[in-house]
């Protein structure tokens, strides 16, 4: 695993207003040193043109990176001490998405002393062709279907950035003189996610390429193909503002699901119960907001991911109660939506406590890892009718789906409909969890030592 790297601004005036450029609410050395982070990397040096600013943000606690600066006209060797696994070159002028640095990664050495990752351009403009020549590489500047992405694996034998940053020497003849004789390799990602940024037009096309990745995998139908065609815009113009995504949870989310929660309590006037299911709706879509901004700016944490789910449960709670008291008002000589409901508050309580318990022990925030550990660590002959019948239909008990039913239900003026929907629902899902939850915890014992659940909220690849 390539642990230390090496992140090179242009030495010019150009690179200057490159280190501090934004792309999608952080500079360019913000975002490089994160991704960075996020592909392995725990010691960097980045090496700043003159009259560059030094200033990085604090950088979130799970990004554990060591970063030391270097000067053009400097030459210096490394600030750390080398390692024979290599060394993660990217140039500060792309911007990556983490997943295709981690490719890169993990791909290694093998198989060269210089590994060079190129893609095809998914923007116009001029870039650095790549070609292998008996002996080494070429780099030449124009366009191609296979340029460089300004990323490279750098063996010890290659590497030798004094007397790079000595000057009179770009960086691509460096690469050249160094990579001559040597094995040379190319690489070529999965998914081409990087973008060269040079004004503000491309650093558009770099925000949006990083948005094209942060829907999670196990987001449902519905959040994917409806809410983030208008949640993405939203989060587009938030992450401008430089808003955590706690803030729009507290300042966004929760007001909408607290409002829908009271209008509720109104069945009986139509302009109430519609406008409880349209801020029903867009708490959920906002919802996703918080966790598009998080991935966006690589600040994705365990506080994050059970304040997020936290303020959700408070709010489903809230939203029930509001219908459970509407219905009374309606209804108010039919006791049975009263028994009902309480009997569903304690079975949703009780579905709860034993979902935090099981993300407690497994150390994550998010509720949804549940199934994902019941399709992981219970062996297929012990899933039973429950994890089939979850299979099927488990996509309901979402909140994407959730929302959207509670919203057309409201715009119909069936609120009867959907509180036999979410007693019949929480009925069913607290006693699947009841079913399940000793064969959960006895498959999570039996499962490796260190092999932990996916991490939620992870970008799709």
């Amino acid at each position: 695993m390539i642990r230390q790297g090496l992140l090179i601004f242009p030495d010019q005036e150009r690179g200057a207003a490159l280190v501090s450029r934004r792309v999608a609410g952080l500079s360019l050395l913000d975002r490089m040193v994160r991704t960075l982070a996020r592909a392995g990397v725990e010691e960097l040096a980045v090496v700043l043109p003159s009259g560059a600013r030094r200033q990085l943000s604090r950088l979130p606690a799970k990004l554990r990176v060591e970063v030391r600066f270097l000067k053009w006209g400097h030459p210096a060797p490394l600030p750390f001490a080398p390692q024979g696994e290599g060394l993660l070159v990217v140039l500060g002028e792309y911007v990556h998405h983490h997943s295709a640095l981690s490719e890169l990664v993990r791909g290694g050495l093998e198989g060269g002393e210089l590994v060079v990752q190129v893609g095809t351009p998914a923007q116009p403009g001029l870039f650095t062709q790549v070609r292998l020549r008996g002996g080494g590489v070429e780099f030449a500047q124009g366009e191609g279907d296979e340029v460089s992405t300004g990323a490279f694996l750098c063996s010890r034998a290659v590497e030798a950035p004094e007397e790079l940053l000595a000057g009179g020497q770009g960086v691509w003849e460096w690469l050249t003189r160094r990579a001559g004789g040597r094995q040379v390799r190319l690489q070529r990602p999965a998914l081409h996610l990087w973008r060269r940024v040079g004004d503000r037009r491309s650093a558009r096309a770099a925000k949006d390429m990083l948005f094209s990745q942060v829907t999670k995998s196990t987001s449902g139908f519905i959040s994917r193909h409806l809410n983030a065609r208008i949640s993405i815009p939203i989060s587009k113009v938030l992450i401008e503002t430089g808003i955590s995504p706690h803030l729009v949870t507290s300042l966004l989310v929760m007001p909408a699901g607290l409002a829908a929660a009271y209008l509720v309590t109104r069945p009986d006037q139509y302009a109430w119960l519609a406008a409880a299911g349209v801020l029903w709706q867009l708490a959920a879509i906002l919802d996703r907001c918080d966790g598009e901004i998080a991935r966006v700016t690589l600040s994705e944490s365990k506080f994050g991911a059970w304040f997020d789910t936290l303020t959700d449960n408070i709010a489903y709670l809230c939203a029930y109660a509001g219908m459970l008291t509407g219905l009374h008002r309606v209804y108010p000589e039919s006791p049975h939506y009263v028994y009902l409901g309480v009997s569903a508050i304690c079975a949703l309580l009780l579905t709860l406590g034993i979902m935090y318990s099981y993300a407690l022990k497994t150390g994550s925030g998010s509720l949804q890892n549940y199934m994902t550990g019941l399709a992981r660590h219970v062996p297929e002959d012990q899933k039973g009718g429950y994890y089939r019948f979850t299979q099927r239909y488990g996509f309901l008990a979402k909140r994407d789906t959730f929302s959207f039913i509670f919203l057309v239900a409201a715009l119909a003026n069936a609120l009867e409909f959907m509180f036999w929907f979410t007693v019949v629902g929480i009925h069913l899902v607290a006693a699947g969890v009841l079913i399940s939850q000793q064969k959960m915890l006895r498959g999570y014992r039996r499962a490796a030592p260190g092999e932990g659940l996916p991490a939620a909220g992870e970008p799709r690849p």
